[in-house]
This record gives C-alpha cells, sequence and structure tokens, in this order.
C-alpha cells in the first residue's frame, strides 16, 4: 500500500501508519479477555503495529484501537443499553436484556467513524474456523439481538477473516468499495 501510495497521486487515501503496539499494553489485553481474540488480529498488531489511515486533509479513515481503548470500549459496549431505552413493559425490558447480553459478547477493535462510537468489532459467540465474526456495530444499533440471536444470522456482508478485514478497509479508505461483499 505504501508503494502504491508513493507511485499514485491523487488517491483519497494519503498515508498509511502502524503504530507499534507495548507488549505489556498487549498483555493486559489478553489478560482481561482471556485468549478469545483472533490470532491473525494478534500476529498482525505484535508483528505490525495498529493500523490507521488518514485522507489528504489529514482526517481519519481508519484506525485501530489501542489494546487500552479495546478494553474501555469493550466495558462501554456492555453498559450500552441503558435502563429504560427500550421502554418499561415485560417484553420491551426482555429485548433490552437480549440486547445487553449480545452487547457485552462484542469486542471493539477499529473505528468506523471516530465521530460517533460506531465500530468494528470481534463477536465472541460467533465463530468459524477463520476467527470470530467481524461486522460493524453502529452507535444506533438497538436491533444486534434478534440479527445475532437468530438461528441462521445473515453473515453474508461479514467476515470472519481478519486479513480479509483489513483488505476491506483499505478498499473502502481507497473508495474502491464498501466494506463488506
Amino acid at each position: 500500500m505504501k508503494e502504491r501510495l508513493g507511485r499514485e497521486k491523487g488517491l483519497p487515501l494519503q498515508t498509511v501508519r502502524l503504530t507499534p503496539v507495548d507488549a505489556k499494553e498487549l498483555h493486559l489485553l489478553e489478560s482481561a479477555l482471556g485468549k478469545v481474540l483472533p490470532g491473525s488480529y494478534l500476529q498482525f498488531i505484535t508483528r505490525h503495529g495498529l493500523f490507521s489511515a488518514t485522507d489528504a486533509r489529514g482526517c481519519e479513515l481508519a484506525r485501530m484501537l489501542s489494546p487500552a481503548e479495546v478494553l474501555e470500549r469493550h466495558a462501554w459496549q456492555k453498559q450500552f443499553v441503558e435502563e429504560g431505552s427500550f421502554g418499561d413493559e415485560e417484553e420491551e425490558l426482555e429485548a433490552a436484556r437480549r440486547e445487553a447480553a449480545v452487547r457485552a459478547r462484542l469486542i471493539p477493535f477499529q473505528y468506523v467513524s471516530y465521530d460517533v462510537s460506531d465500530f468494528y468489532c470481534f463477536d465472541m459467540g460467533l465463530r468459524r474456523a477463520e476467527g470470530l465474526l467481524i461486522f460493524q456495530a453502529y452507535h444506533d444499533d438497538f436491533d444486534l439481538a434478534p440479527w445475532l440471536l437468530a438461528e441462521s444470522p445473515d453473515v453474508s456482508a461479514c467476515t470472519f477473516d481478519f486479513d480479509e478485514h483489513l483488505t476491506w478497509v483499505l478498499r473502502e479508505c481507497l473508495n474502491e468499495g464498501k466494506w463488506g461483499r
């Protein structure tokens, strides 16, 4: 990617940075979450660091969260559903409990948009051989539980492969396609 940025001018993506991750921070992350994070993600941030990309104006197009931010945002996900946000009826309270349980499974690891709390997340509840489900969780999503708790959730616009995720992020940063299939 850096070679392409050096060759081609006028791309919407102007800079790509890799920020090293402190081994102590990574150890704290793994200690707090256990062995749930995908190996490909851990290998990438250990070997290369945290990926970030900016446009010509210096605005962030993509940025992976530091281990401390991952833990902070994971805790935030667990408290995402505020009391009363669904209503006071028993059915609404049950929907809120299901949503809170699903949100507790999410590990945000990269911003979708920095201005609001939108993240690419790993879902510890859905796994395939390639890894954990990776999808976009938006700040105003209040219906993740019906989707993720369905018998066969439609994950066709998601990935379980971290390398594929990075490819999709770069394509989107270059305006060569949306994140997903």
